[in-house]
């Protein structure tokens, strides 16, 4: 287990609805003050990294525009 296992034990983690089951899927979780963790679902021991409400915000609208790589 890594270092961050002991702080992300709690938390509600979850996947996207248009998720396919496939396994290769990120995995994401609500903190406090507007902030998002995000995790590999593939390997959960991985420590996951934390991005502020506003780069989850602009990061989830790109994704649905289909604008990531533009």
């Amino acid at each position: 287990m890594n270092e961050s296992s002991g702080y992300v034990e709690g938390l509600c983690w979850f996947t996207a609805q248009a998720s396919n089951g496939s396994g290769a899927c990120v995995e994401v979780a609500f903190l406090g003050e507007g902030s998002v963790a995000v995790r590999d679902s593939k390997d959960r021991d991985i420590q996951p990294f934390m991005v502020g409400g506003q780069v989850w915000f602009r990061f989830v609208q790109s994704a649905g525009a289909g604008t990531l790589c533009s």
